[in-house]
């Protein structure tokens, strides 16, 4: 048996999931590469990895309740049966490590798992998963750091490099194409500002054949984790660390109908315990992961940055969870709870200068919000934020006494109480820097307030009770009781998931003398592969100003193009190959599969070429929102 079967539902037939072979369907690759050794990888460490990832596309292929979650309540836990082949089956079937492996994975995803595991055929050995060159000088780190490319792993790294004389490793994945840019550009400041002290690991991990239908994709901490344990067991690192603040780690509900649905539960304290107790099981004595940025808010997280000199960086660090909607000049959405949490922290930390409104889609503090979502999210976040202050210790307890039990459950070395202090004290700052923005920014916009000329749906006027509308309530969170439906029906992850049957949206214009098509939530094409497009686009709107029905937008023989006249016709077929090809590879980063069709540029022998008909055209300040691919 060489791929790993997923059992989801009585009378389906499993999930294949594919690491190798003619037709694998999951594909995680080293990529770019420095980091070396003078060891090969231990099986037990490509297991692991087989195994999260299996895990992750069940995850993120299985839905929670359809499309639009209107049968969340009864579907919120899944019944997922792995059964996984391996190449240390005696360590896979030790009781204690299927206990560990079952207990982490249900934490995290809170779905209902059982694993099997059999004798895995690899005669044909696959791809090694990190490879390094055992020719070359070790890297001799002291510590791997789980590099997400956003504010908290930057702002660790960075800390750690300017405070000890430490090497560190930055484990990186590389799982949507706007995010590599970021990635690698903070890894190379890092690198460029600590010589000799900084090694940079990136692996690309990505679905193949298959869209993700399901969003909240919990598990992705475990294959990350398994990323991270992998490099450092094969450099012998003896210490391996996430960093991300607390608030967002201990992910407290932010309403009494709301317990995080959402979100995941990478750093919580005690899904870091039970993946401890998995690696402890799977290799005794040698190495955990911790969160060192746990009792820290984010304000205190960019003050470091600060500290450390790293200001200019802040605005290459994204927060956002919507990697959609990223470009170059909005690469926040300023709707996400992340968003409003970076946003809050600037101010508080007084670095909005680093940080300019114009990055978000939507200002935080003054911008019209026009999704129900995203004027519930704003209104919920800082409620929750402001009462947190008036909150005594009885109080505090009384509304999140679950969580905080979770959480102490993850700190086993402290005192209950100390715990507690520790966790109060962390939600009491952040309460503070909140009401310590508003109170800064209602005195400065004092006379906008007064003439009432703020947006009546941003966050400042509805907090201020400026709104005409009712205020809409979060929806009740799905796992509380089987029966909850109706508000969930009205949320679809619009925002994260874009619906890939509409037609495509697409500008066409000259930058620094180079066409351009830039195609709205996938990216742009340049050059030559964008002139072919633009030699079609005068026929496309003639064809569209008479009114033509789909069928019947004309196919042209793209030689007989006045503007590609310069171009031979092998060199044509080869730029309409980029072009596609291009966006293939944005489309393919975006849903997690390749589209089925070609897109925007549409072929028929032997009568030529045309734009898709069905094609929008936008101009260039509608997609100013979009990512140069």
């Amino acid at each position: 048996m060489t791929e790993a079967l997923v059992y989801f539902e009585a009378g389906k037939p499993p999930l294949e999931v594919r690491f190798g072979g003619r037709y694998p369907n999951f594909k995680l690759e080293a990529d770019k590469i420095r980091a070396r050794a003078l060891a090969k990888i231990d099986p037990i460490c490509d297991d692991f990895l087989e195994i999260a990832s299996t895990v992750f596309v069940a995850d993120s292929t299985v839905s929670r309740g359809g499309a639009v979650r209107a049968r969340m309540g009864q579907q919120w836990r899944r019944d997922l049966s792995f059964t996984i082949p391996v190449r240390r089956l005696d360590i896979w079937r030790k009781p204690e490590v299927v206990e560990a492996l079952t207990d982490a994975v249900t934490f995290l995803t809170e779905d209902n798992v059982q694993f099997e595991f059999v004798e895995g055929d690899f005669a044909r050995p696959r791809e090694p998963f990190l490879e390094f060159d055992p020719s070359g000088p070790q890297f001799e780190a002291n510590e791997a750091i789980l590099f997400s490319g956003g504010l908290d792993s930057f702002a660790g790294a960075l800390e750690t490099l300017a405070t000890t004389r430490h090497k560190v490793l930055l484990v990186s994945h590389r799982s949507a194409q706007k995010v590599i840019p970021r990635q690698d550009e903070l890894g190379a400041y890092l690198s460029e500002q600590f010589p000799g002290r900084v090694q940079h690991l990136q692996v690309k991990a990505r679905r193949r054949g298959a869209e993700g239908k399901e969003t909240t994709q919990r598990s992705r901490s475990l294959l990350f984790t398994a990323l991270g344990w992998a490099a450092a067991q094969a450099l012998k690192i003896p210490r391996l660390s996430f960093y991300e603040n607390g608030t967002i780690s201990h992910n407290l509900p932010i309403s009494p109908q709301v317990v995080g649905t959402m979100a995941t539960r990478t750093t919580h304290p005690l899904a870091l315990k039970k993946l401890n107790d998995l690696l402890e099981c799977l290799a005794p004595g040698q190495l955990g992961i911790e969160n060192r940025y746990e009792w820290l808010t984010k304000t205190d997280v960019v003050r470091r940055i600060e500290q450390h000199g790293g200001n200019e960086q802040i605005d290459r660090a994204v927060s956002c969870t919507s990697v959609r909607e990223q470009d170059n000049l909005r690469t926040h959405c300023g709707a996400c709870s992340q968003c409003l949490d970076r946003r809050f922290a600037m101010l508080a930390a007084g670095l909005e200068d680093h940080d300019l409104p114009e990055r978000y889609a939507t200002d935080v503090l003054f911008g019209a919000r026009e999704r129900e979502r995203s004027i519930t999210m704003a209104l919920e976040w800082t409620r929750h934020a402001l009462r947190l202050r008036d909150m005594d210790e009885r109080a505090f307890m009384s509304a999140f006494g679950h969580e905080l039990m979770q959480i102490i459950r993850g700190h086993e070395d402290l005192p209950r109480a100390e715990a507690l202090r520790r966790v109060r004290d962390l939600h009491l700052r952040h309460s503070n820097a909140v009401a310590g923005v508003l109170e800064r920014v209602v005195k400065e916009q004092a006379a906008d307030i007064v003439a009432r000329r703020l947006p009546a749906s941003s966050l400042v006027a509805m907090h201020l009770g400026q709104q005409d509308h009712t205020q809409p309530a979060l929806p009740s969170d799905p796992r509380a009781s089987a029966k909850t439906s109706g508000p969930m029906e009205s949320i679809a992850e619009e925002d994260v998931v874009p619906d890939p049957t509409k037609p495509l949206v697409a500008a066409f214009f000259d930058e620094d003398d180079t066409p351009v098509v830039a195609v709205e939530g996938l990216g742009r094409v340049k050059g030559p592969p964008a002139q072919v497009a633009h030699a079609l686009k005068p026929r496309f709107d003639d064809a569209r100003a008479s009114g033509l029905a789909y069928d019947e937008y004309p196919f042209v023989q793209l030689s007989a193009l006045g503007s590609l006249r310069n171009m031979s016709k092998s060199a044509i077929r080869q730029n309409v190959r980029r072009c596609r090809q291009q966006l293939k590879e944005f489309y393919r980063d975006v849903y997690g599969a390749a589209p089925d069709r070609d897109l925007l540029i549409q072929g028929k022998q032997p009568q030529g070429h045309r734009l898709e008909p069905d094609l929008q055209v936008a101009t260039r300040e509608r997609t100013d929102r979009i990512n140069p691919g």
